[in-house]
């Protein structure tokens, strides 16, 4: 079994994250994302508008590594 540390998935969130907020401009689309505790819609055009908090938080990860089956 191959151990998955927490940089591996930080590292894989982010190059996903990139992958589709660059596939989401592309396509004229807007996405959202959470800074600061807001929960944020950003337009094709690249304006933000705040829609209020996030229904689910964010976690930060203690534990160094995960078995994933």
């Amino acid at each position: 079994m191959v151990e998955i540390t927490i940089q591996d998935l930080r590292n894989a969130q982010r190059k996903g994250s990139k992958e589709a907020i660059t596939i989401n401009k592309a396509l004229g689309l807007s996405y959202l994302t959470v800074r600061r505790e807001q929960l944020i819609k950003i337009n094709a055009d690249g304006s933000e508008e705040k829609l209020g908090k996030p229904e689910f938080g964010t976690k930060k990860i203690q534990k160094g590594r995960y078995k994933i089956k």
